[in-house]
């Protein structure tokens, strides 16, 4: 079968902002997902398969580092599709960052984490940017803004490098399957910075340091 394209579907699509700092989404979860039902079935699978992912990722895990790391190996083991594939893993390798960020704040070891830096984090564990200051230069920014408490402006330097990022990673072929599932992860970031405020936001932030440097030391946090 060759690749399918939906010019129907991302046609009827509004177009996305270019920062994900504004007041709404362009469009709702309700009439996104109205439009989500012109797709094939197997390509529906697909999102659906994303719509788990975000699910678990915004969820408050009351688990251990190994324990958040054997259910994720678990949720991409039934993933077939190596672009959604290739955008959670990403997702994940800003998490394992951003975790062990905490925790060398707290004063806690490297996480053990998941993802292709691991190694590297706790390689390089002492050194202000993990040595990966060239893929991820908004590491120091965003420890600094953690030290200091500015939970919003933390959390956007994250959204911003992810916005941009999957950006970068659309395909030539607008029209294609691959630049909808860069539709739907774009609008999810759009759409939880748009849950936040600068209150709910710091209330949040802080919760999350507890859930994450708790009792179980949490590797990962509900949402970023």
């Amino acid at each position: 079968m060759g690749r399918r394209t939906y010019y129907d579907l991302i046609a009827s699509l509004p177009g996305l902002p270019l920062r994900f700092d504004v007041e709404r989404p362009p469009i709702s979860q309700h009439r996104l997902n109205e439009r989500l039902q012109m797709l094939e079935p197997d390509d529906a699978a697909v999102v659906d398969q994303w719509t788990n992912f975000v699910h678990w990722d915004r969820q408050l895990l009351d688990r251990t580092d190994d324990d958040v790391a054997h259910s994720y190996q678990q949720l991409i083991s039934e993933i077939s599709n190596s672009f959604l594939l290739e955008l959670i893993r990403r997702r994940m390798d800003t998490r394992t960052i951003i975790a062990a960020v905490r925790r060398r704040r707290a004063g806690m070891s490297a996480p053990t984490g998941v993802g292709q830096w691991i190694e590297r984090i706790q390689r390089d564990y002492s050194h202000p940017q993990f040595q990966l200051q060239t893929v991820y230069p908004w590491i120091g920014r965003f420890d600094q803004l953690v030290g200091e408490g500015q939970a919003l402006e933390a959390q956007r330097i994250i959204f911003d490098f992810n916005y941009r990022e999957l950006e970068e990673l659309a395909p030539t072929d607008m029209f294609s399957f691959e630049a909808l599932l860069i539709y739907l992860a774009r609008w999810e970031i759009i759409d939880r910075w748009t849950s936040l405020d600068q209150a709910a936001g710091k209330a949040r932030f802080e919760t999350l340091i507890t859930e994450t440097l708790g009792e179980h030391a949490h590797l990962f946090e509900p949402a970023e």
